[in-house]
């Protein structure tokens, strides 16, 4: 949990990193979107599992799959289209092909469920390796940017924050889905409650600026509208968390409102991870 065809053409939102000048940062870019993707996977496996838009979520879910497998590929192996070289000997890559290694079982697993087998063992891998991939991942991550090879350029802060605000939102939609199917662990409410704190107060950082976390305050009115539009947007998401929260039954349609709502959000943090590297 966090405390967030070739890569080019797979990588979420259709962003490409081009504030990034080497290919540390551009591999970094491209974990960003594969924690963020892991954790759709899952949260689009549950939606199928609830009989949320069904076809819309196994679509969801196989496209997610075959991307998160093919973007591995391209962050250890290389891409030409984004003139990335294959990695070179090291713990990163040892720990990337442990990841992409064992993200097998929940990738295909996914793409079970996606058509239609809801047997308890592609369920099962589906609800164990969901976390366990995000969190290996944000753990490489982390010891990359230890490292000094992380995401450059004057927005790098806020672009990265951002990153991170798109997978919890992903780890918040999949932990209400499991709370609402009684399904998973039982810390899923507390990672909710957990992950929504830390939502919002990254947004608020984004707005207002926060020193520890390097952020200046919104650089310009675009993008505070913008922030104060997924503010908006959240009012009515933090009303059906809190509600699956108090215990309160969670009916079909909540499902699909929340995925709705989370999906919006989402086309937004997008959008600003866009304008900030147009800074």
């Amino acid at each position: 949990m966090l405390r967030i065809i070739t890569a080019a053409v797979l990588i979420l939102g259709g962003i490409v990193p081009a504030f990034a000048q080497d290919a540390d940062a551009v591999r970094q870019s491209l974990l960003f979107e594969q924690l963020q993707r892991a954790q759709r996977i899952g949260k689009s496996a549950c939606m199928v599992l609830s009989g949320a838009d069904s076809q819309l979520h196994s679509d969801a879910t196989i496209d997610n799959a075959v991307a998160f497998t093919g973007v591995m590929g391209s962050i250890i192996d290389g891409d030409p289209a984004l003139a990335l070289p294959p990695m070179t000997a090291g713990p990163h890559r040892t720990a990337l092909i442990e990841i992409e290694g064992f993200s097998r079982g929940l990738t295909l697993s996914a793409q079970q469920v996606a058509a239609g087998d809801m047997h308890a063992v592609p369920v099962g891998l589906i609800l164990s390796r969901t976390g366990l991939v995000a969190n290996r991942l944000h753990a490489t991550l982390k010891d990359m940017r230890q490292s000094g090879k992380s995401i450059t350029g004057p927005s790098a802060n806020a672009i990265e924050i951002l990153h991170q605000q798109n997978a919890l939102l992903e780890e918040i939609l999949k932990d209400f889905c499991h709370l609402r199917l009684s399904i998973g662990g039982s810390d899923a409410a507390a990672h909710i409650t957990n992950n929504m704190a830390s939502f919002m107060n990254m947004n608020a950082a984004l707005i207002g600026g926060d020193r520890r976390l390097g952020l200046e305050k919104a650089p310009n009115i675009k993008i505070k509208i913008t922030l104060g539009q997924i503010n908006s947007k959240w009012v009515s998401f933090e009303g059906l968390l809190k509600a699956a929260l108090a215990g309160e039954e969670m009916g079909l349609r909540d499902a699909q409102l929340a995925s709705v709502i989370g999906e919006t959000m989402s086309q937004r943090l997008t959008k600003l991870i866009g304008m900030y590297q147009a800074l």
